[in-house]
């Protein structure tokens, strides 16, 4: 900044300038990160631009195209701002060469390349490539004069998850208080408590990024209050923005105390019922660190957890209901039929005996490892599953309804559509899902007694008949 207010009268020390630059002389980096480093590092383009420095100030041009974001910017407004200023000067005083550049780009899978030509007149325009394909080879061929930048964006969906290591510098929690539940309406008081972790100073100007439920609506009164009221806690407060990427609601705070947690509390409405809610995030960074804090909320589901099955890294979308084990008197004839079901809806693909060896809380997935100790009807997908261990994977909120105890032995019914393939573990997993029968297998002994007698018969029959007749259809 200094050496730009010298530039301007045409004062400008470059030793002096270059003192603080990196080695290749591209950037000025600060201990503050990154977002004080591009600023800096626009004043300096400033500078140069200013004292006509124009090969000096082409590799920060070059470093500056590396930076941006794929929506365009920089990360801050005020980095974006300074930048942007800093680049249009560069191009509004440089003396460049003829600019004719053609760019040859041939995806994977074509014949021919995707053909771009850049002049004078079309320089600053992006073009696009896509590809439908991850971990290939994209072959880019330049011809002529002048220069361009090639970006490669990698588009993916990948679950949501609280991680305690990014919020290194906020502790935030998120409640989400019922007020009126009706069938017509339902009325929650979304609470958020940010506390800056600095042992010695507040945070400065800081971003909430409240991701809203599909169908909710924030009560823009209570928002007015915290914005215009006597008790004023934001400073405002903005819908749609592009600051967000989900176009939530934004609210700017001036400082978030070190001391004792700042709270936010505002109605939400839901406006449209929806099938399956999914959860909802809640951000917060500083305005110049965006060093994002981030955590969940949902009416219905503890730190609004997806309803995932995952084990590793692979996870099975999951959002229906739990299975219960049998535990009623169970007549025959339906356990018979069941080893035979093929409807829409479901069809039974394997019929297990198994013991439960070893269970798991994996935090939003538990997971069961059984011993297949005798197959009764084996499934095309996992061929030859006896006397292995498999992984049944279930939701928390359902170990309840299974009640499946460690060293028990039970039969299990489900359908193909519950396998899925561990290329990780080179094994299958499976879901216990609703549609999944499980029921206790009593042991030798516990046959042998009136409580169980009925139950051990039952089965008994159920795999005699299974054995000899098959499925009769």
């Amino acid at each position: 900044m200094s050496s730009y207010a010298l530039a301007n009268e045409n004062k400008l020390d470059r030793e002096i300038l270059n003192k603080f630059a990196s080695a290749e002389l591209s950037h000025w980096p600060t201990p503050k990160g990154r977002i004080y480093t591009l600023e800096a590092t626009a004043y300096a383009l400033l500078a140069l631009a200013k004292a006509k420095a124009f090969e000096d100030a082409r590799p920060i041009v070059r470093w500056f195209n590396k930076q941006q974001k794929v929506g365009g910017g920089y990360g801050s407004t005020q980095a974006t701002i300074m930048v942007y200023q800093a680049v249009a000067e560069y191009w509004a005083s440089a003396k460049e060469p003829e600019y004719d550049l053609n760019v040859d780009i041939l995806l994977p899978g074509r014949s021919k390349p995707d053909k771009f030509n850049f002049n004078r007149l079309n320089q600053y325009a992006t073009r696009t490539s896509k590809l439908n394909d991850i971990n290939q080879d994209v072959k880019v061929t330049a011809t002529g004069s002048g220069e361009a930048t090639v970006k490669m964006v990698s588009l993916y969906y990948a679950l949501p998850k609280e991680k305690e290591s990014d919020c290194e510098k906020f502790n935030v929690s998120v409640q989400l208080i019922p007020e009126k539940i009706e069938e017509e309406e339902k009325v929650y008081k979304l609470r958020i408590e940010v506390l800056y972790k600095d042992k010695e100073s507040d945070a400065s100007m800081s971003i909430l990024d409240i991701g809203l439920l599909t169908g909710f609506t924030p009560n823009t009164n209570d928002l007015d209050l915290l914005a215009k009221g006597r008790a004023r806690t934001i400073a405002k407060y903005e819908m749609n923005t592009v600051l967000s990427e989900r176009g939530s609601l934004i609210i700017y705070l001036d400082k978030v105390s070190h001391r004792r947690p700042e709270e936010i509390s505002f109605r939400i409405n839901q406006k449209l019922k929806v099938g399956v809610l999914q959860p909802a995030a809640v951000s917060v960074y500083e305005y110049y660190d965006q060093s994002h804090c981030v955590k969940f909320y949902h009416p219905e589901r503890k730190a609004g957890q997806l309803l995932r099955l995952c084990r590793n890294d692979e996870c099975t979308c999951a959002e229906e209901n739990c299975s219960m084990q049998k535990k009623d008197n169970i007549n025959n004839d339906q356990r018979t039929a069941k080893v035979c079901e093929s409807t829409q809806t479901s069809k039974i693909d394997f019929v297990y005996k198994v013991r439960l060896d070893e269970f798991a809380d994996g935090l939003s997935t538990d997971i069961y490892t059984v011993r297949v100790l005798e197959v009764i009807k084996e499934g095309s997908l996992d061929v030859g599953p006896l006397n292995k261990l498999r992984t049944f994977l279930s939701y928390p909120h359902c170990r309840e309804s299974l009640d499946l105890a460690t060293g028990k032995i039970y039969l299990v019914m489900g359908t193909s559509k519950d396998i899925h393939r561990d290329e990780q573990e080179q094994t299958y997993q499976y879901v216990l899902g609703e549609r999944t029968w499980i029921e206790y297998w009593p042991t030798e002994a516990e046959c042998q007694s009136d409580e169980h007698r009925p139950t051990c018969l039952g089965m008994e029959e159920m795999v005699q008949q299974y054995q000899l007749f098959g499925c009769q259809q």
